[in-house]
């Protein structure tokens, strides 16, 4: 019965770490009042795939936003991350782009660029989403 007990509790150990490996964390961007607000549901995934500067520049009307990401964790990670933009009236726009695979080294540090699919005067906010990581071993020879 114990024994039984100890597997259960082991299950549902590795059951949560699976979901919250999924957990989205994303960063709002509000180009109108210049902030930025995080929405933390993972800590860990927080902690391993850092935001570490967020860039934008208008290019013959298109807005062109680079994120600069870092593994902040002592192995190789990887992950997804998706940038959503939205109108002048607070309305999704249309994502043509998807996610973007994330393969960082320990301690890297890549920039991910991002066009938004509408021109730059249309973009009130932005959404940068960050999905769950994977550690995965290097190449092998």
């Amino acid at each position: 019965m114990r024994r039984i007990n100890q597997t259960l509790v082991l299950g549902a150990a590795v059951l949560l770490l699976c979901l919250c490996a999924q957990t989205i964390n994303s960063l709002w961007i509000n180009r109108e009042t210049q902030t930025r607000r995080w929405m933390i549901n993972n800590p860990v995934l927080a902690g391993d795939i850092r935001v570490l500067d967020v860039r934008e520049e208008v290019s013959d009307g298109a807005l062109v936003v680079s994120v600069l990401l870092k593994n902040g964790w002592h192995m190789p990670i990887g992950g997804k991350v998706k940038m959503l933009f939205y109108d002048e009236k607070g309305v999704q726009l249309d994502d043509p782009w998807g996610w973007h695979q994330v393969m960082l080294e320990s301690n890297q540090e890549q920039w991910f660029k991002f066009v938004a699919p509408a021109p730059a005067e249309r973009i009130s906010r932005m959404k940068l989403m960050i999905r769950g990581i994977n550690r995965y071993s290097a190449a092998q020879p």
